[in-house]
């Protein structure tokens, strides 16, 4: 079969999964809106990750440099390109504002942070940050390498891209509990984030995207350079999601610890365990080994694992408040829709979108255009 042929099976796949969650995600925002909102809003944080996370990786390559961006440019080239999307899809969650955010409601005694938690300002916030994705996302999609102002805007770029993402994170998933606040909270979730797309990216370079031309040792070589990237970032997810519940409990004061009770009842505590299992100790074990991270198979499951978990932690982050008992059927049907649609955008992307690169830049294809 050849890859146009491939790509051509997984749109359709996609395209397919996409129609049938969509029916069933229309089914349930009609019976059960107020499951719906939480579903829909987990997730669209889930997938935001995957073209936010390709961005940052871009910005950072251009920073630093690395020839594993031969094999990593049409992914994350790809995934970017997916961005304005996800305009339109956060418009379920403002439909969904007062069923997702207490403050926008009245509140038995006045909140401390209301200059911050109202709908002017969280409205003008929201349209700042995609302002800032979108216009990074498309200068890094028709950047010509060779330009002269490159790295300064991308060092700007990489700044704007991580404070906006992790105001993101505390206006679309620590206010639903607005009387909770963790100054470390940003960083658990981009790093997440971060994990979740350099782990799709690596999935679709070992099944389906590996450029023409590139040897078997040198294609292990750039993939044992992004699993050890990956690696690390994992490592560094884990240290922040530890400090927060550390830090949490040690503290046990009554402003905070609820955040953790209703996150520890009795299927989300079995959550919990799923999550550091498939986020922590799998991918730690399989690829602390240098041998390990050279091999694509090991690489390439490992990654699945991490997209799993991530998946689950979207659920765990954000669904908790409204189902205290676990997850609605909405929730998985949901995210399948959500994923069917962006799949099958990135996939076309991911054919096609070396139309879109500019003259003289690396093209999503990997090749000089």
């Amino acid at each position: 079969m050849t890859r146009a042929a491939a790509y051509r099976r997984c749109r359709l796949a996609a395209l397919a999964a996409f129609v049938a969650g969509g029916i069933a995600t229309t089914a349930g925002a009609l019976l059960d809106p107020q499951a719906f909102f939480p579903a829909w809003l987990a997730a669209f944080w889930y997938w935001l990750a995957f073209p936010l996370g390709a961005l940052a990786l871009l910005l950072i390559h251009n920073l630093t440099g690395g020839k594993w961006q031969v094999v990593a440019r049409p992914p994350l080239d790809a995934a970017v390109a997916t961005m304005p999307l996800f305009i339109l899809a956060f418009l379920p969650v403002l439909a969904g504002l007062h069923d997702l955010y207490a403050w926008t409601r009245p509140q038995p005694a006045p909140l401390v942070n209301r200059w911050y938690l109202n709908l002017d300002f969280f409205g003008l916030r929201a349209a700042l940050y995609f302002l800032t994705w979108n216009f990074f996302a498309f200068w890094q999609l028709r950047r010509s390498n060779d330009a002269p102002r490159s790295q300064a805007l991308s060092a700007l770029g990489l700044i704007l891209v991580g404070v906006s993402a992790t105001w993101a994170a505390i206006d679309w998933i620590m206010s639903i509990e607005p009387n909770w606040f963790s100054s470390i909270f940003g960083m658990m979730t981009g790093s997440g984030s971060f994990v979740t797309a350099l782990a799709f990216a690596l999935v679709v370079i070992i099944v389906c995207s590996r450029p023409e031309g590139v040897t078997d040792d040198a294609f292990r070589d750039h993939l044992a350079n992004l699993a050890t990237i990956l690696l690390a970032v994992d490592i560094f997810w884990a240290y922040t999601s530890f400090s927060q519940w550390l830090i949490i409990w040690e503290e046990n004061l009554t402003s905070e610890i609820p955040w953790y009770i209703e996150r520890l009842r009795p299927l989300w505590r079995s959550t919990v365990l799923v999550i550091v299992f498939l986020n922590l100790a799998v991918p730690l074990f399989a690829l602390v080994w240098t041998p390990a991270k050279r091999n694509a198979a090991l690489v390439r499951n490992v990654s699945f694992v991490l997209l799993l978990g991530g998946m689950l932690q979207s659920w765990w982050l954000i669904l908790p408040p409204f189902r205290a008992n676990g997850l609605s059927w909405i929730a998985p049907v949901t995210m399948l829709a959500f994923g069917g649609l962006w799949l099958w955008l990135f996939l076309w992307w991911l054919e096609r979108g070396k139309w879109f690169a500019a003259p003289g830049s690396l093209s999503v294809t990997g090749a000089k255009s």
